[in-house]
């Protein structure tokens, strides 16, 4: 049997502070019993900028190799009908790598929140504030105009619950159907 076959790729991507891991979590937990995997981007490591540009030439290129791997991995290690990945991911590295193995049965997904948001979240919730800075913003705008771009599914979760986000995801994606 093809490992790809009636198989379904949730692929979540925001900036830091949106709500992915905690959407990924929420859906682990309310769907446990289901033959689905729930996966984060961040488990292989991340390196420094440093160790990024010294072994992969920059953060960038490190970034399109890594989600690549990932989505080999997907598709010849996992068989779940539903996969679930979280991570910060250029939406063009999701397209491509999916392309490769001329594979189309994905849905990307970009959790966005206003800046003020992603400030409070990082700043009082995950106690990182250095994660706050014009870097993380313009990343958080290029998302978002690149999910416009891809005609994307976006939920912006500046407002909502954590519930009220998953809510939304289930809503967005008719996914139990």
């Amino acid at each position: 049997m093809n490992r790809s076959e009636g198989k379904m790729v949730y692929f979540i991507t925001g900036a830091s502070g949106v709500g992915k891991t905690t959407l990924v979590t929420q859906l682990e937990e309310k769907y446990s019993n289901r033959p689905w995997s729930f996966l984060h981007f961040d488990t292989i490591g991340v390196p420094s900028l440093e160790e990024m540009r010294e072994k992969f030439s920059s953060p960038v290129r490190w970034q399109e190799i890594k989600t690549h791997e990932w989505i080999d991995r997907i598709m010849h290690e996992y068989t779940d009908e539903k996969i679930f990945l979280e991570g910060q991911v250029n939406l063009e590295f999701i397209r491509s790598g999916f392309a490769k193995h001329h594979f189309d049965n994905y849905t990307i997904i970009l959790i966005h929140c206003s800046e003020d948001e992603m400030r409070y979240r990082l700043t009082h919730g995950r106690e990182q504030p250095e994660l706050f800075n014009k870097h993380m913003i313009n990343w958080l705008k290029f998302l978002r105009d690149q999910a416009k771009d891809f005609k994307a599914v976006v939920i912006d979760s500046s407002t909502l619950s954590k519930g009220e986000v998953l809510q939304k995801f289930e809503e967005a994606l008719d996914f139990l159907h």
